[in-house]
């Protein structure tokens, strides 16, 4: 084994370490807070799954889209527009578009919600998934995040690919790919079939095959919305994830069907995309030069 790849797996180990002792000396703090949030809810378990989880979810996306926004209809700060993808597009964005968007989003967070998030809770419930309680441990966080991202990797790409359907797509997925410049809060939407068929599914999946504690399919919940608001921001922003190939994805309507890239690559769907400039870009950028000036056209 070579120098680097002794030190890589160091490091790993170190930061595998790290992690846990946080979470273990930071466990009161985190039980504290949960048991609080239980409290609040009257310590019943389907008012903090459903209207908890609601809530929750809702406060993420719009809070994760603040900064997004301002940069959208505002333009400014203007250092951060160097970063867009599609350079010409949304500058600024046309705000009855907007309007359309927020007006759907909503619908889908609140109203599409609630039907889905109760079905969900109440399957967790069946399940024997603790909602209470002591918190889950490191290790079992870990693991569980682990397969419910597998997890959605196949329910997102196969409902997707499926959405693409010419004749599903003309009366459903067509609504979500109004947006080939895509912004951050356009994530959920989408035709109130698909959001419960393709948004949400794939995501509540995981918890429910893993029995998993409601405080870690919240954290789910959180990066899940998080990463969706990231991949269709339309900015390659140093030290984030990409989003060249769903920002791809939506540009031309083909190819990059997943969340993680496996399918992807296993099904051939994204032969194009790696064909393009975009491939190249599709990195984290560790440079305060634009990936766009990095890799130009």
């Amino acid at each position: 084994m070579g120098a680097w790849s002794c030190l890589l797996l160091s490091g790993i180990e170190g930061s595998k370490g790290f992690l846990h002792q946080l979470y273990a000396t930071s466990g009161n703090f985190w039980q504290n807070l949960w048991d609080s949030v239980y409290k609040l809810f009257g310590k019943n378990d389907f008012a903090v799954g459903v209207i908890g989880s609601i809530l929750f979810t809702n406060c993420v996306i719009w809070g994760a889209n603040a900064i997004f926004l301002v940069l959208d209809t505002t333009g400014k700060p203007g250092f951060l527009m160097k970063y867009k993808v599609q350079m010409e597009k949304n500058v600024p964005v046309d705000r009855k578009k907007l309007k359309k968007a927020v007006k759907l989003v909503l619908f889908n967070g609140f109203v599409v919600a609630f039907p889905m998030t109760l079905l969900g809770i109440y399957t967790m419930k069946l399940r024997g998934c603790a909602f209470s309680g002591d918190l889950p441990t490191f290790t079992r966080v870990v693991v569980d995040i682990i397969m419910f991202s597998l997890v959605e990797e196949f329910g997102f790409y196969y409902s997707h690919r499926l959405m693409h359907h010419p004749i599903v797509y003309k009366y459903i997925h067509k609504i979500h790919h109004e947006w080939t410049a895509p912004i951050g809060i356009i994530c959920i939407y989408a035709h109130p079939l698909e959001h419960c068929l393709v948004n949400m599914m794939p995501v509540i999946l995981g918890p429910i095959i893993m029995g998993s504690h409601l405080s870690t399919t919240w954290m789910w919940y959180f990066i899940t919305l998080v990463s969706t608001t990231i991949s269709h921001c339309g900015y390659h922003f140093p030290f984030l994830p990409s989003q060249e190939a769903h920002d791809f994805h939506h540009q031309m309507f083909i190819n990059c069907f997943g969340v993680l890239g496996i399918l992807d690559r296993l099904h051939g769907t994204d032969k194009i995309f790696r064909a393009s400039k975009a491939y190249k870009r599709d990195k984290i950028s560790l440079s305060l030069t634009p990936m766009s000036q990095q890799y130009p056209d």
